[in-house]
């Protein structure tokens, strides 16, 4: 009867843990599959980087991805590999999501939105140098007054500030391809490939592991 009622204990034990394991990795998983998405979505609008590692595009398999979590799950950080005709480089998406389930895993199951806070992916820039740059398309910020929007006016300063990193961005990416036409040898196999890990958050990142 003792010996049983053990067996049965740790039956439960182990049942227990196999379910709070696979829902963990079910929420990671589909978190990702998300996030990845929409950062794809994302890359095939930036004309910039169509043009610098080419089409079509491939993400490659999910076990190359790493995701990490911060807030307490509500906040969440992809980066996988984005490989092109021309080159490879790495894209980073971080989103948030709303509150109320705590379980990833349900919250993805039940349609729950990811809300992208930026998007980048790294590129060569001016110099020889290879750094973040964000890809995500211009949204003009609406103007507040007296803790008022109003209506159909944008926010001058938000606008300028896009308006200035955008050419900041032009001109390094520019100083890139110069940069690269001016090097010998470096367009065979592999050559020219952008293969820094991107930067993104470091709470409990992570790759995908059943283990």
């Amino acid at each position: 009867m003792k010996s049983q009622l053990v067996r049965s204990s740790v039956a439960g034990a182990i049942l227990g843990v196999s379910i709070y394991v696979g829902a963990d990795v079910f929420g990671e998983y589909t978190t990702y599959c998300t996030l990845r998405d929409q950062g794809l979505a994302f890359a095939n609008q930036d004309s910039a980087l169509v043009e610098q590692i080419g089409t079509p595009f491939d993400s490659g398999p999910w076990y190359n991805a790493s995701i990490g979590f911060a807030q307490s799950g509500h906040i969440a950080a992809v980066t996988f590999p984005l490989k092109g005709s021309k080159q490879i480089t790495d894209v980073t998406v971080r989103a948030v999501r709303r509150p109320g389930v705590p379980s990833t895993a349900l919250y993805n199951v039940f349609g729950g939105e990811w809300k992208v806070l930026d998007c980048s992916a790294m590129l060569p820039q001016g110099g020889g140098n290879v750094r973040p740059r964000s890809i995500m398309p211009y949204q003009p910020v609406p103007d507040v007054q007296d803790g008022k929007v109003v209506t159909g006016s944008e926010c001058v300063e938000c606008s300028q500030k896009g308006s200035s990193r955008g050419t900041q961005m032009a001109a390094g990416t520019a100083a890139a391809g110069i940069s690269g036409a001016n090097t010998d040898g470096r367009d065979g196999a592999g050559g020219g490939e952008v293969d820094s890990p991107a930067a993104g958050e470091k709470k409990r990142r992570k790759r995908f592991w059943f283990f």
